[in-house]
């Protein structure tokens, strides 16, 4: 995973948690019920971050080690969490006890193909409690695919010492190839690193069959983090479903 390899001492400045998902998750947390969180793909531990704070149960994993060294670093002061390196095959083998959240952010489904990602969503209710809650968060790629979109927002960072360009290369409609550039501004001048990995979309009513196939109920689809109508014109698609 040297794609976020190379990008992890700047992951939470071009990635942040924004107020709309901080307010989400405290709504989870007060009217949800939620007593334990998993994250499947945790990055740095940010979105895990407010959990541990309120003093939950907490574990994440993800597959890049320089990303869960960073979240263990940021969580260690927090006694009931605990971060592993993996990957969605292996929530089986890592979560053996059923949480009451389970959070899946940040794109991270697309990383595998179709048939992994069915599989993990599977798993993922059978490691959630009963009537427990999946968040979920990817890319609207029904409206990118329609509009031919190649390049993603600009996103800047440290007062543009830092940007991060995006581009889509469309292999068909079942694979992308993800091309990023980096550029860090520096004493000795900027710096480049550039990267590509392979993506495989989702699109919304695949989702819909998807979730319920895997024994997930009451399926809700958003726009954002602040719960907006999710429409064809939605950049983000963000899942709440509990498990049937």
């Amino acid at each position: 995973m040297a794609f976020y390899t190379d990008i992890s001492l700047v992951y939470d400045d071009l990635f942040p948690v924004s107020p709309e998902q901080r307010a989400l998750f405290v709504s989870l947390m007060d009217d949800g019920g939620v007593r334990s969180v998993v994250d499947c793909g945790c990055g740095t531990g940010s979105q895990l971050q407010p959990f541990a704070v309120a003093g939950l149960s907490c574990f994440g994993f993800d597959p890049d080690p320089s990303l869960v060294a960073i979240a263990r670093r940021k969580l260690a002061a927090y006694p009931k969490t605990r971060v592993e390196t993996g990957s969605f095959a292996d929530l089986p083998r890592l979560a053996p006890l059923p949480s009451d959240l389970l959070m899946c952010l940040g794109n991270s489904l697309v990383h595998v193909p179709k048939d992994e990602a069915s599989r993990f969503l599977g798993d993922a209710a059978a490691a959630l409690s009963r009537s427990g809650t999946l968040l979920l968060q990817i890319l609207n790629y029904e409206r990118l695919l329609r509009e031919g979109v190649t390049d993603l927002p600009l996103i800047r960072a440290s007062e543009g010492a830092i940007e991060f360009r995006r581009h889509y290369e469309w292999e068909g409609n079942r694979k992308v190839l993800f091309r990023t550039s980096l550029r860090l501004s520096g004493e000795d001048g900027p710096r480049m690193v550039r990267n590509e990995i392979p993506l495989y979309p989702v699109y919304p009513e695949e989702l819909w069959e998807m979730m319920a196939s895997a024994g997930f109920g009451n399926v809700r689809f958003f726009g954002d983090f602040a719960r907006s109508e999710f429409t064809p014109g939605s950049e983000a698609l963000v899942c709440l479903a509990r498990k049937a």
